[in-house]
């Protein structure tokens, strides 16, 4: 990785924009009912500090349609980057009581690799081997809760939405040009974006985004049907000094019961990124039959995938 000089400061800025990113989508897409107003509380283990600057809403200093077309060139690109590494993804579910008590949890390690048939597996490396978070009243599929499109925005999708430049945003050493993204219209059996991302404006590529996935007759009160998570907030990295990748996504949600609202928290991180020899596929000599899962590659951007200068939350 290339870090240095402006770089090594860059690193830090994605984590610092998440509040402000919570108060705008919340007015601008009127966030789906049962969430709180700040549905990503409590704070990441570091401190995050809000950034007192107002977003700057002047003319973009490029015309936004080139600010477009370039994340969406990144983005195929590192679509089909992402595809050749392997990397550890962690899963984690926490659930808390009205009480604010913590009863109920899944933390789950897994690794990622390419097998020399071309596809790409997740075999359990530790963790809790009950992948079902235990709630009150219902449970929590902790694979299902992780499922995330990891690149909404690849240029093959871009004519399904409508994208507006909303300003610039200062982040420590790091600026971003700020645009929210609505689909035209929504489709039956279609995930489509809608929320914020945010843009170097050096690399012009994504490096975090905000909000949710829907399609047409979904409950809008959840980006996924299978889970109680509705708003995503997802962050990126530079990975090689080539690519820029998603490597921490969290959300949060409400489960409304009879003695009050449980509060579940999820957290994905993935760490490791390496281009390796391909290895020998499960059920093939060496391949360690039954230890592996397919891992599903991200080459549809609308389909769940498994999955630097800009460093998430630690």
């Amino acid at each position: 990785m290339r870090f240095h000089g402006r770089d090594a400061k860059r690193r830090s800025g994605a984590r610092l924009f998440g509040l402000w990113a919570l108060a705008m989508l919340a007015l601008a897409t009127q966030a789906a009912a049962g969430q709180s107003d700040n549905p990503l509380t409590p704070a990441p283990p570091r401190a995050v500090h809000k950034i007192t600057r107002e977003t700057h809403a002047e003319a973009a200093p490029i015309p936004p349609e080139k600010i477009i077309a370039s994340f969406a060139t990144h983005e195929d690109e590192y679509i089909r980057a992402n595809t050749m590494y392997g990397f550890k993804r962690s899963v984690h579910l926490e659930a808390y009581g009205p009480d604010g008590q913590k009863f109920s949890e899944i933390h789950m390690d897994s690794e990622v690799y390419l097998a020399d048939n071309g596809k790409r597996y997740e075999r359990h490396t530790k963790g809790n081997t009950d992948r079902y978070l235990d709630l009150k009243t219902a449970s929590i599929d902790a694979e299902k809760a992780a499922q995330v499109p990891l690149f909404p925005l690849v240029s093959s999708q871009m004519h399904y939405y409508d994208l507006t430049y909303e300003g610039s945003q200062p982040l420590d050493e790091l600026h971003t040009y700020i645009f929210q993204v609505k689909p035209k219209q929504l489709l039956p059996r279609l995930r489509l974006f809608s929320g914020l991302i945010y843009v170097d404006d050096q690399d012009l590529a994504i490096v975090q985004v905000y909000g949710k996935w829907v399609a047409l007759g979904q409950d809008d009160d959840s980006s996924n049907p299978d889970t109680p998570f509705s708003l995503y907030e997802m962050y990126y990295e530079n990975i090689d000094g080539r690519y820029w990748f998603p490597t921490y996504i969290r959300s949060e949600a409400y489960v409304h019961t009879k003695d009050g609202d449980d509060r579940v928290r999820l957290t994905v991180r993935m760490t490791d990124f390496q281009v390796a020899k391909p290895v020998a596929a499960p059920g093939e000599a060496g391949g360690g039959a039954g230890t592996s899962t397919p891992a599903t590659a991200p080459a549809n951007p609308q389909k769940p995938a498994a999955a630097s200068r800009t460093k998430p939350p630690a």
